[in-house]
């Protein structure tokens, strides 16, 4: 039991009156209210009663509507897909000593580490609206070899191009709805960095296209890949630290 605040008599009606949402929340958690007199003397204290069963606590869910948190787990799991084929290309081809990319699995690690963190921020606020996150099979990749280059940057441009479509989608839900914070959490939080993802990758494939086979063309992009963003990120999150 947690006594909250001590109050006269003729008083606890009155406040009562006046804290009608506080009330409604405490018994959407699963708790009750009651009045406790003191053993020292006649004041009588507000209390809070913990549930008497595990299972009688009801879940607050903020103004949280149902088909939302519905669309906001299933993007957990495009995130998380993606995140799973980056981390193929990273460490199942390019990290291979008969391909020998570096430039290109450190950009993939990249890629794979953000991906992770976008899904962990949807899993972060769908529990800050009071939701309930649900986790859904993730399956690997058809094909893991991914035969060349070009292959996985156009796979990986096919996947950015969908998970910002799941993002549009989610997005037209939450506004659907009304709910504006939703609907602000992934606009000013994920479609802008989703549409230069799909406009570098982009860029990358028309460049990588021009490669073709060739040795030092292909060694030549790969150190600009790393040169010019792992390198440069890695200095700005050094810079950062300092």
């Amino acid at each position: 039991m947690l006594r909250i605040l001590n109050i006269r008599k003729p008083y606890y009606k009155l406040l009562k009156s006046h804290n009608h949402e506080f009330y409604s929340l405490i018994r959407q958690l699963g708790y009750s209210l009651t009045r406790k007199k003191s053993k020292n003397n006649n004041q009588t204290g507000m209390c809070i009663d913990k549930p008497t069963k595990c299972s009688s606590g009801k879940r607050v869910n903020f103004f949280f509507h149902k088909e939302t948190e519905a669309a906001m787990n299933e993007q957990i799991s495009v995130e998380l897909m993606a995140f799973y084929y980056y981390l193929s290309m990273a460490a199942a081809y390019f990290g291979r000593v008969d391909v020998a990319l570096p430039g290109c699995e450190s950009f993939f690690m990249q890629m794979h580490h953000e991906e992770h963190e976008h899904a962990l921020r949807f899993f972060n606020y769908i529990k800050m609206r009071g939701g309930k996150v649900h986790l859904y099979d993730i399956s690997p990749p058809n094909d893991q070899d991914w035969k060349c280059p070009l292959h996985a940057f156009k796979t990986a441009l096919q996947l950015e191009i969908e998970v910002g479509q799941k993002l549009v989608a989610v997005n037209a839900i939450a506004e659907k709805h009304g709910d504006l914070n939703a609907s602000d959490f992934i606009i000013t939080g994920f479609m802008e960095n989703q549409m230069k993802s799909v406009n570098e990758f982009a860029r990358l494939t028309t460049i990588l296209s021009g490669v073709g086979d060739q040795a030092l063309a292909r060694f030549l992009f790969d150190k600009d890949l790393l040169d010019n963003y792992v390198m440069s990120d890695f200095n700005v999150l050094k810079n950062k630290s300092q």
